[in-house]
């Protein structure tokens, strides 16, 4: 193998998609990154995805070996479609690496988003030398990424970890996916941002009604959210708070299930997670008999935005053998 010789790791989120070069070493280079406009429509997202990974290729003045693709949603890796994705409404297994991956002829390789950032903390990050963890990523949505023996585990249907959509609230908020109540609906970015709108709009957060003001309704937002809870606001702090809570219960669901005891929290609100975290190990400890305080890791991901793409590209390399 020559030492400039590289695969395409790309990841595809609900706000944003990230394209990169990856070296056999998980090195990163010849970055973009643009917004996934997931409201425009499938063949507007797959025409960003292509001209993403093209100019990639442009940067490195060379084709990529393979591509490795993460989305968001259901995936049925055997087929390379996404079966369906909350995240992209309308979107009923659609080809997406056939689609968006063909551009240059080589292996083109479909996982889930958690499940790549999953592989990516586990191969470089937070995860390395575990054999058996949960990944949640906090963003738009909520994902989750099941390691067992240092694999993916799909499970029969091939789309197991869909552990956002674990209810936590029965009969709660309306989530994207049609049920009410998943942790993805209170405990995501999107999930915090409408319920401190709806505190904003009430007047019961006097500095939520005042950033309501200042920026619109609009403005209000889960990193504003986390800035509140800085300034030590007490209905900022609570929301976080109670999104742990929410995080705790799927936590002790999943592992009173499999019986994992170590979890890895990514993704782009996993900053905000320090204030959910005290709320989360208790909750998880009271409802799963199974854990214990020594037991029980919940750690931060080591590689930030980087773990989608990187999980990706393993996934890649390893297609090449």
């Amino acid at each position: 193998m020559k030492p400039d010789e590289y695969v395409i790791g790309a990841d595809l989120g609900g706000t944003h998609i990230r394209v990169a070069a990856v070296l056999a070493t998980g090195k990163l280079s010849a970055r973009v990154k643009r917004p996934s406009h997931a409201n425009h429509g499938y063949k507007k997202i797959v025409k960003n995805i292509r001209s993403a990974i093209k100019e990639v290729a442009l940067k490195k003045k060379s084709a990529p070996l393979a591509i490795g693709l993460a989305s968001a949603g259901a995936i049925d890796f055997s087929k390379n479609v996404v079966i369906s994705s909350p995240n992209f409404p309308g979107w009923k297994n659609v080809p997406l690496a056939q689609d968006a991956g063909s551009v240059f002829d080589c292996p083109v390789i479909l996982e889930n988003d958690a499940n790549s950032a999953a592989l990516g903390e586990g191969w470089l990050g937070a995860a390395k030398g575990w054999d058996d963890y949960i990944m949640l990523t906090l963003g738009t949505g909520i994902g989750g990424g099941v390691i067992l023996n240092r694999k993916i585990w799909r499970g029969s249907s091939t789309s197991a970890g869909e552990i956002g959509h674990i209810t936590v609230n029965p009969g709660g908020r309306l989530c994207a996916c049609g049920n009410r109540g998943c942790l993805e609906a209170t405990a995501s970015a999107s999930g915090l941002a409408a319920s401190a709108r709806a505190l904003a709009l009430s007047g019961d957060c006097e500095w939520l009604s005042d950033q309501k003001k200042r920026r619109g309704i609009g403005g209000i937002d889960a990193e504003l959210v986390a800035r509140g809870a800085l300034l030590k606001d007490p209905a900022c702090l609570k929301l976080l708070k109670d999104a742990g809570s929410d995080i705790g219960a799927a936590m002790a669901a999943v592992a009173l299930v499999l019986g994992v005891s170590r979890f890895v929290i990514g993704g782009g609100a996993a900053p905000a997670f320090r204030f959910m975290r005290p709320a989360a190990r208790k909750a998880a400890l009271a409802m799963a008999y199974t854990l214990t305080g020594p037991k029980l890791k919940i750690v931060l991901a080591g590689l930030g935005d980087d773990a989608g793409i990187i999980g990706a590209a393993l996934l890649a390399w390893e297609r090449l053998g």
